[in-house]
């Protein structure tokens, strides 16, 4: 029995012994806990215009557009060599 006991007490022990995990997520309260240097080294953010961001949302389109024609030609190369090299094969084996 004092063995359950000297379990609870350690696992007491080991909690109050940790920092709250609520305090990470309070507000816009996300400092390091354990170290220092997270808490001197801040990100800081831009502030953009408006004009500047809407060119900026229109060039990450316009790539990703541009990205998936590519994939799609991709696509397109690697069918139709799979096709050419099916139909090879079939042909070989007749």
């Amino acid at each position: 029995m004092s063995n359950i006991q000297d379990m609870n007490n350690r696992i007491k022990q080991n909690l109050e012994q940790r920092p709250s995990k609520r305090a990470k997520f309070k507000e816009n309260n996300r400092d390091g806990i354990y170290s220092t240097e997270q808490k001197a080294n801040k990100l800081n953010f831009i502030n953009v215009s408006e004009k500047d961001l809407k060119e900026l949302k229109q060039r990450i389109h316009e790539r990703a557009k541009s990205d998936q024609k590519k994939e799609l030609t991709l696509y397109v190369i690697f069918f139709i060599f799979g096709i050419i090299i099916l139909v090879g094969t079939l042909l070989l084996l007749n």
